[in-house]
């Protein structure tokens, strides 16, 4: 088994007495290695799906975006729903500064 991990770093603001915050996310993959690659995942297929999600939320008010309060558990869930196309996606880890973070696993939202 071989874990294989996008990280992408937004900036948003978020919450009543709105602040701002850069938030480092990891997009975690797993699988078997397949031709030496973790489940035959290729960047340049996964990416821009990556991308699309990331770009929705960076330089926004995140509330909005999620519609609802933006915890990092929120965060994170939001970008696996939107990911669970992607059968070996793992899961999501999202940091807010550089003490503070979450990890959900895929199968915890499905």
């Amino acid at each position: 088994m071989a874990r294989l991990c996008v990280i992408r770093n937004i900036d948003a603001a978020h919450g009543k007495n709105i602040h701002g915050h850069t938030f480092r996310i990891e997009i975690n993959f797993k699988d078997k290695l397949v031709n030496n690659m973790v489940g035959n995942l290729d960047f340049h297929e996964i990416n821009p799906k990556i991308d699309e999600v990331i770009n929705s939320l960076d330089k926004t008010y995140i509330d909005d975006v999620l519609k609802e309060r933006a915890t990092i558990e929120n965060i994170a869930i939001y970008i696996i729903k939107r990911l669970k196309e992607f059968n070996n996606l793992y899961s999501v880890v999202v940091y807010e500064g550089r003490d503070k973070y979450i990890e959900i696993l895929k199968e915890e939202i499905e």
